[in-house]
């Protein structure tokens, strides 16, 4: 017979498991029963004895493998391993292929840009020193017709230039609703589409709903349109508009939530110097190129904007010298009226601009 402890119960607990003890050791004790009855039912054990134990594997007979993860991963070694193409341009070092906002205000010019690049694009021209790599061009000109087109070529002087690959289109359907079917059929039969615009972004829009959030809809949106740039290799341009309110960020300034941003594979931002003026900045943020900040003009006989030169960001610099400037003046006692200290400053300024040939 195999060893039997008995323990007491605990203080406090009521008497529980009855003649469990007993009931084990009855058929190994004398036929009396004396000592069966005297293991009361307080001493016994709380919990019953187990009398059966679990059964081993049988011998010989190998633990089963872990399942393998639904979740597919590659290990750094392989990835390092692996070959891929080399980033693919429309045009040149500013604009590769993948999903792009090009945002400004409302009648800055932002059409006449996106068809100065249909042109270089679909001629194998250049738009500014960055040649375009020639292709097929859809235009979703959403706001325009097709008179306004036309005219708008013709004064960007390409009557004489060979525009067979610039396929234009006054009408599309929404982005839930038909668009991406649409760009794969049109694709099929042009497949040597390289670049595809639609001007303007919020007319393919179907709206998303009152449980949605503006964050969620941009960036459900921006992920459908990527369906485009993931299954052809091209360039999906969106013409849309910048806020009224002014930031120091200019890609701040896009109209909507931070999901248009963050779901996009770069950004240029237009932003005139002067409303009424015809200078502005282009600036340019990609994920795969270096970034870019331009200044252009814009040529009202030829309708283009005109490359004019990298932009300088001086305002730092006049920040540190109108700092100076006002140091080295308050070293010395000077009383007048508030009218005649902004005067001095003034002609501090003017000075100091005259020193630099900046006035």
């Amino acid at each position: 017979m195999g060893k039997v402890t008995i323990m007491h119960r605990q203080e406090g607990r009521p008497p529980q498991g009855g003649f469990c003890v007993a009931k084990v050791l009855k058929p190994s004790l004398p036929s009396s029963g004396a000592s069966v009855a005297k293991i009361r039912k307080d001493d016994c054990m709380e919990q019953n004895l187990q009398t059966t134990q679990t059964p081993s594997a049988p011998t010989g007979q190998q633990t089963p493998a872990p399942r393998k993860p639904k979740l597919q991963t590659i290990d750094g070694n392989t990835l390092m391993g692996m070959e891929f193409e080399p980033l693919q341009f429309t045009a040149e070092k500013i604009l590769p292929h993948g999903l792009f906002l090009l945002a400004g205000s409302p009648k800055i010019g932002k059409s006449w840009l996106a068809l100065d690049l249909c042109r270089a694009v679909s001629t194998g021209g250049k738009l500014w020193d960055f040649t375009a790599i020639s292709g097929d061009v859809l235009y979703f000109a959403l706001e325009d017709r097709h008179r306004r087109i036309q005219d708008r070529l013709k004064k960007i002087q390409v009557e004489n230039t060979n525009l067979s690959r610039l396929h234009t289109s006054l009408t599309a359907a929404g982005l839930h609703s038909g668009l991406l079917e649409d760009i794969d059929d049109f694709i099929s039969f042009y497949p040597q589409t390289n670049l595809i615009i639609i001007d303007t972004f919020e007319h393919i829009r179907n709206g998303g709903g009152m449980e949605n959030t503006l964050y969620s809809c941009d960036y459900r949106d921006m992920n459908k349109l990527r369906e485009i740039t993931n299954k052809h290799k091209l360039t999906l341009l969106l013409i849309h508009h910048t806020r009224k309110l002014k930031d120091d960020d200019p890609l701040n300034t896009i109209s909507g939530s931070t999901g248009l941003s963050g779901a996009t594979d770069g950004l240029f931002v237009l932003e005139k110097l002067k409303r009424t003026g015809n200078t502005a900045k282009l600036t340019i943020a990609n994920r795969d190129t270096e970034g870019f900040c331009f200044d252009l003009r814009f040529d009202n006989d030829t309708c283009r904007w005109i490359f004019v030169g990298n932009h300088a960001d001086t305002g730092d610099e006049d920040e540190k010298i109108l700092a100076i400037l006002v140091d080295d003046f308050l070293k010395d006692e000077w009383s007048g009226t508030a009218t005649e200290l902004c005067n001095e400053f003034k002609s501090l300024i003017q000075h100091q601009c005259a020193k630099k040939g900046a006035c």
